[in-house]
């Protein structure tokens, strides 16, 4: 018999997820696959071949979730694709914030100074955000935790996410890779005027070399520094292009800021024609109601009911 690869006891875990648990030891040691920790994709397989209710299933994820704890190990509930896959609404409405968010992402300025700070700063926060990723774990992001390559970016160790490249500008890939260039240089004391020449002459991030075969040219992401990989993601600017934390240290972005950087752009007036007109202060007057009753952690399920409420009450599709 195949030697389970994870114990079959945990402590703490009794009754159903100390069953379930042993179930899923026995099943990866079958399947050859690590239990302990578990990826994303390894849990999904699992719960493919055991088909359940959503209660079941659920059930399954969090018995899963709790061994995770116990050892201290990023929880593979966590991770996005099994979130979807347990709440398919929650991935309809998700897809439709996203597309929104396309569009505002091809807007925001990659070049120009310091326009192209926050202008690339907000792009990566609105792929996190419409992804599904909470105001709290955008802010804990470290550099560590975001691999780029030609085909996707792939964020967290479960992975959390994994966002294909696409041949559009708003690419993940592309988005990622030019704010990498900014936090290559933005924790050095002299980091600013660096990011200045830069940003007024070109997209230093536009890099891409011919393949082997004369083809379409391949885009070359720029990665995120080694020497800066505990540091966190995203971080804010002074009046100067300085970024916020000591030097060679960034101050990592609150979650209220994440939540409020995000619902701006998401919650911003439509465009020119994408809406009945409506009296001139109709959006100064519904965001500052909203702002009124928002706790300063609402998470994203909040946000994609008052995007909901607006597109309804004014006939945005």
């Amino acid at each position: 018999m195949t030697e389970p690869l994870a114990p079959t006891r945990i402590p703490g875990l009794r009754g159903e997820q100390a069953r379930e648990w042993r179930q899923f030891v026995c099943w990866a040691a079958a399947a050859e696959l690590p239990a302990l920790p578990a990826t994303a994709d390894t849990v999904l397989a699992y719960l493919g071949e055991n088909p359940g209710t959503a209660a079941t299933q659920r059930g399954r994820v969090s018995a899963l979730n709790a061994a995770h704890k116990v050892k201290k190990m990023p929880i593979p509930g966590a991770a996005e694709a099994i979130r979807r896959a347990l709440n398919p609404g929650r991935a309809q409405r998700l897809a439709s914030l996203r597309a929104h968010a396309d569009t505002i992402i091809a807007r925001l300025p990659v070049t120009g100074w310091p326009d192209a700070l926050t202008g690339r700063r907000d792009a990566v926060i609105l792929f996190l955000a419409t992804e599904g990723l909470s105001w709290h774990q955008i802010s804990a992001l470290t550099q560590a935790e975001i691999t780029l390559t030609e085909q996707a970016v792939t964020v967290g160790a479960q992975p959390l996410l994994v966002l294909p490249a696409t041949d559009t500008a708003a690419s993940p890939v592309r988005v990622f890779s030019r704010w990498a260039t900014i936090v290559t240089h933005a924790p050095a004391a002299t980091g600013h005027i660096r990011l200045e020449q830069l940003l007024t002459v070109t997209d230093p991030s536009a890099a891409a070399v011919d393949t082997d075969d004369g083809d379409a040219e391949v885009y070359v992401p720029q990665q995120f520094p080694a020497r800066y990989a505990v540091q966190p993601v995203l971080c804010g600017f002074d009046a100067r292009g300085m970024a916020h934390g000591y030097i060679d240290e960034l101050e990592p972005l609150r979650p209220a800021d994440v939540a409020d950087i995000a619902t701006a752009h998401l919650l911003a007036p439509p465009e020119p024609g994408a809406g009945p007109d409506l009296d001139s202060d109709w959006f100064e007057r519904g965001i500052a109601a909203r702002w009124r009753m928002k706790a300063v952690n609402d998470e994203l399920d909040d946000l994609l009911d008052r995007v909901d409420a607006i597109a309804a009450r004014y006939g945005i599709s």
